[in-house]
């Protein structure tokens, strides 16, 4: 995957230096997605934070918390024969871990592992919402487009057909202009219609850098406990690692409540006038630094506010996320009534302008009755063909409210 995004993104490199327009591959929901994943900027950052905490990790779990200081020096008087006092020393500083610092940095390292793979869900997740709406957009302006295609064509059966009885005297006139006026307006939603598509497919192509094409609905995710779906929401697992991690700063903040201690050894080497006797003087000690109370509560009471502000946001998911999948159900269920509905008075208005029609040969109805049956059939053909989508639609929003990617 890798190579492939590497050869595209060279291909559009030098497709803008050769100003020369490299053909789009076209893309179903679920390829639309996947490329926009590999566009989005966001999720390349967030996948670039791995190696900051692996980078965390190595650190918490080394020898020292903080890389040894060598400090080598030469005293001497001045003066130009140089046979005064003279010392030559070398020192190494080594900081320490404090009590469970070590063990309590790698518990927050964990907890930003956790966090950061939650918040890789959710931003995937919010693409997966992105591209949706894109996708279902363009497919309801498809939609309408067809239906407008549909209504131009069954126009201009009726206007070529019109014109042949005006020609031959079995019409009048003003059957003629009707028909006519209904053509051209067929014609303009027709036009509106494909301006529609082009800019919903134009939306679709700035997420994803690929053209829209039809597919099946996605499969409805099944319902589950409501716990273990709470769980599973990319929300809510950001929100609960954010908690884990809050708490895992508290812990380290109580831990760490002075800077490091430091452990020194040296050497040296000192005599008092040049020609006498070198004078060796080893050293080793330890430095501890005391504690400051009001740093460390600053810093455990900012962790605690943290925790708290998670438990808040974690516990305002829960509340919403039953009804909002509650009612995403049910607006699935509705639109497969209404999509029933539409359909069934579809084929009524099929069959009433099927009559008419003949009526109106028969010389038993004005045709004005058959305009108004055609706009009726067409105004119906057009509703249908949204419900469709509608319903499609709504499988892919109770996805998006489970957190189920396309």
């Amino acid at each position: 995957m890798q190579e492939n995004v590497g050869m595209r993104r060279l291909l559009f490199a030098l497709s803008a230096i050769l100003l020369v327009p490299i053909p789009l591959q076209a893309a179903d929901l679920r390829a639309g997605f996947t490329a926009a994943i590999e566009l989005n900027a966001e999720i390349r950052a967030l996948t670039a934070q791995r190696d900051v905490i692996a980078a965390r990790r190595r650190g918490s779990e080394a020898l020292l918390p903080g890389a040894p200081t060598f400090a080598p020096s030469w005293r001497t008087q001045v003066n130009p024969q140089r046979t005064g006092y003279q010392e030559f020393e070398l020192g190494l500083d080594a900081p320490i871990w404090l009590p469970g610092e070590s063990r309590a940095l790698r518990g927050t390292v964990t907890a930003q592992e956790q966090q950061l793979e939650a918040r890789l869900r959710q931003a995937r997740i919010v693409v997966a919402g992105e591209v949706r709406d894109a996708y279902w957009g363009w497919a309801l302006a498809l939609a309408e487009r067809e239906a407008s295609r549909a209504r131009l064509n069954a126009a201009r059966v009726l206007e070529r057909d019109m014109a042949r009885q005006t020609a031959g005297g079995n019409a009048p006139r003003t059957d003629l202009l009707v028909a006519q006026s209904e053509a051209r307006d067929a014609e303009g939603a027709l036009r509106i219609a494909e301006g529609q598509v082009r800019d919903a497919a134009l939306a679709f192509r700035a997420l994803t850098g690929r053209d829209p094409t039809v597919v099946a609905a996605e499969p409805v995710a099944r319902s589950s406990v409501p716990g273990a779906a709470l769980r599973d929401l990319p929300q809510a697992a950001v929100a609960s690692t954010s908690l884990l991690l809050a708490r895992a700063e508290e812990r380290l903040a109580q831990v760490r409540d002075r800077a490091s201690p430091t452990i020194f050894a040296g050497w040296r080497r000192e005599r008092d006038a040049f020609g006498e006797r070198w004078v060796d003087r080893p050293q080793i000690g330890i430095r501890i630094p005391f504690s400051y109370g009001p740093q460390v509560e600053e810093r455990v009471a900012t962790a605690r506010a943290e925790a708290i502000a998670a438990e808040a946001q974690l516990a305002a998911i829960a509340r919403g996320f039953e009804t909002a999948e509650r009612r995403a159900r049910a607006q699935r269920a509705d639109a497969e009534a209404l999509t029933t509905i539409t359909e069934q008075r579809h084929r009524a208005l099929a069959e009433q302008a099927g009559l008419i029609e003949t009526a109106f040969r028969a010389g038993n109805l004005p045709f004005i009755e058959v305009a108004r049956v055609r706009a009726q059939l067409a105004q119906s053909d057009a509703t249908r063909r949204r419900t469709r989508v509608e319903r499609d639609r709504a499988a892919s929003t109770i996805n998006q409210i489970l957190g189920v990617e396309p």
